[in-house]
């Protein structure tokens, strides 16, 4: 019979739910049908069967559920159904509905305790799982014993009858039983919230089709049937067993032909989006977006990398794929379970994070899957997934995610060789060239997603006096303050240029102007605070200062890149003649709370 492998693998609705109502009253009713029913004489006895025929019904049918295979993700199919109808005519309605009841209880017990040791257990609780075991027994004995008294089973047990006879009660029973429980199993998965469409394609009908392929079967192990004489049963069951196994067998390789053709697939489309990813914001959120659409059991992802170079620190870009958010933290060499997979350079599989030897998961994460990074001939980062769930990482997804490693680690020594290209040397900022290119994609991003962004123009106060006075290895660490203290203000997806000289210009993309105003006064303060130590002797601490000018878009109404530049400087040009030391906004009209001056 075809049935969903485990409770877990149904999406889980709220307890008590309808579905899980019609489950238990189906398995009560046909537990009722089983045993209460003989005996209130509704039902007539059957003759008592022997106890090896009995035993060699369950073992068979045992057997057979044990070499169950998958048809899809979440459900598989036992070809046993053969046996039930076969059991009916030899040992009696009653008789075959108990012995089924009772394989398949325990058969659905024995995959509850699996399913719970592998931390896959129903999240409805004990309702669910009672209802799990009931329905599975009682429901598919139940349904052989009054399908088995419609068409008059009892009526040849322990007679010698012509074939014919044997065959058609052998069909009539099978047909019977096998569409009766399929639309029973269909109306229950119903009410679990699965559409009818996709269980007649994926479950119904390709099961129907595969129990029926065995009906034959069922035929000559009638026809053979002697409890005196048990050897031709026992071989005939045999070789039932060994057809279970091929099949079994056969769907195991077809499944991971499919899983290594889906890999394939994966790995192709993962590998044209990395490769067109240069720069490296965009390359962390490439990485974590394909990595969650490669294994879908991960809620997160870290990229554990160095922000430019083998020289610069380890941060950790993590992504949480519920809430769709990014963030950025540093990291310390050796820190955690990331640390010790740097450490080996070897994957590591975490099952449960609360009994390993790393600190637990944040955000209630239990399961963790790290591989390494191989960067410049050494181990320098880590990609790693996490779950929120006990042992959600297989093997399988463990060799998905190396072979996503060695593409990832390759786009990013890319995006690093073409960051340090693309920096100054100075101030470690971008150079201009990186920045023209930057904002002309961000203008054709926020026409297409309609978001906005702001640019903002900085220029040092009275830079070329300080040089004149102080020299320009002053000059020089004036720059390479202030340029840091632009990167500790700004946000991983931000980018910051050394647009020329002492001028600084910075992309901040998703944020409107009242957004880039607060960015930039915190850049002003933290600025203006700077000392700078002098050569002299003794050594003067010089005070520096800034001047900012923003414009955002489309608020601006500029028609280009370069266009929203010209009118950040414009902002950048009213700060300076209106005392330095200032953050201007530029305004398309003079709606402003101050009018723009313009430019001579």
């Amino acid at each position: 019979m075809a049935t969903r492998e485990s409770i877990e693998a149904i999406a889980p609705p709220p307890s008590h739910t309808p579905g899980h109502v019609f489950t238990i009253v189906l398995g009560l009713l046909g537990w009722v049908v089983v045993l209460a029913f003989p005996a209130l004489g509704i039902l007539p006895k059957d003759p008592p069967a022997g106890m090896l025929s009995v035993t060699l019904f369950i073992l068979v049918i045992l057997g057979a559920r044990a070499l169950a295979f998958r048809l899809v993700e979440g459900s598989v199919l036992s070809l046993d159904s053969a046996y039930y109808v076969a059991a009916a005519l030899c040992v009696g309605s009653l008789e075959a509905g108990r012995l089924v009841a009772l394989a398949l209880t325990l058969d659905a017990s024995a995959r509850l305790a699996l399913a719970r040791r592998r931390g896959k257990v129903a999240t409805d609780g004990p309702f669910a799982e009672l209802a799990y075991v009931l329905y599975f027994g009682g429901m598919s004995g139940g349904l052989l014993v009054g399908c088995g008294v419609l068409f008059g089973a009892d009526k040849i047990v322990g007679h010698i009858v012509p074939p014919a006879e044997v065959a058609w009660r052998v069909v009539a029973v099978a047909t019977s039983l096998l569409l009766a429980h399929y639309a029973i199993q269909g109306a229950r998965l119903r009410l679990l919230g699965q559409s009818w469409s996709t269980y007649l394609r994926q479950l119904a009908i390709p099961g129907i089709i595969a129990e029926a392929s065995l009906m034959p079967i069922g035929v000559v192990l009638v026809l053979l049937y002697d409890p005196e004489q048990p050897l031709g049963f026992v071989l005939l069951s045999l070789t039932y067993l060994l057809i279970n196994f091929v099949f079994a067998r056969l769907s195991r390789a077809s499944h991971e032909l499919q899983g290594r053709v889906h890999e394939l697939e994966i790995l192709n489309a993962t590998a044209r989006r990395l490769g067109s990813s240069l720069q490296l914001e965009e390359l962390v959120e490439a990485v974590a977006r394909e990595t969650t659409k490669a294994i879908p059991e991960a809620e997160a992802v870290a990229l554990v990398h160095r922000r430019a170079g083998r020289d610069s620190e380890l941060v950790i870009d993590g992504f949480d794929r519920s809430a769709d958010k990014f963030f950025r933290q540093a990291m310390e060499a050796g820190e955690g379970a990331a640390g010790s997979v740097m450490k080996s350079g070897q994957p590591r599989r975490i099952d449960d994070l609360a009994q390993s030897d790393v600190a637990g998961g944040a955000h209630g994460m239990r399961s963790w899957l790290g591989v390494p990074l191989f960067m410049y001939g050494e181990c320098e980062g880590v990609v790693a997934v996490q779950s929120t769930r006990a042992g959600a990482f297989r093997a399988e997804h463990q060799r998905l995610l190396e072979s996503l490693a060695l593409q990832i680690a390759a786009a990013l020594q890319n995006a690093h060789l073409y960051e340090l290209a693309m920096v100054d040397g100075l101030t470690g900022l971008f150079v201009r060239r990186y920045f023209d290119a930057r904002i002309d994609e961000e203008i054709e991003r926020s026409r297409r997603y309609t978001s906005p962004f702001s640019v903002i123009m900085m220029d040092v106060d009275d830079f070329k006096k300080l040089n004149d006075t102080y020299g320009h290895l002053v000059g020089d660490r004036v720059l390479k303050a202030i340029a840091n203290v632009v990167k500790e203000q700004m946000r991983g997806v931000d980018t910051a240029a050394r647009y020329g000289g002492e001028e600084i210009a910075m992309i901040l993309p998703r944020t409107e102007m009242v957004g880039a105003y607060n960015l930039a006064e915190r850049i002003r303060e933290a600025i203006a605070e700077l000392r700078i130590t002098t050569d002299e002797d003794p050594p003067k601490a010089l005070a520096v200062t800034a001047s900012l000018g923003i414009a955002a878009y489309p608020e601006s109404k500029a028609a280009s890149g370069e266009d929203l530049v010209r009118r950040a400087d414009r902002a950048l040009y009213r700060a300076k003649k209106t005392g330095k030391n200032r953050v201007e906004l530029f305004w398309s009209d003079e709606s402003g709370p101050a009018r723009l001056v313009e430019v001579p």
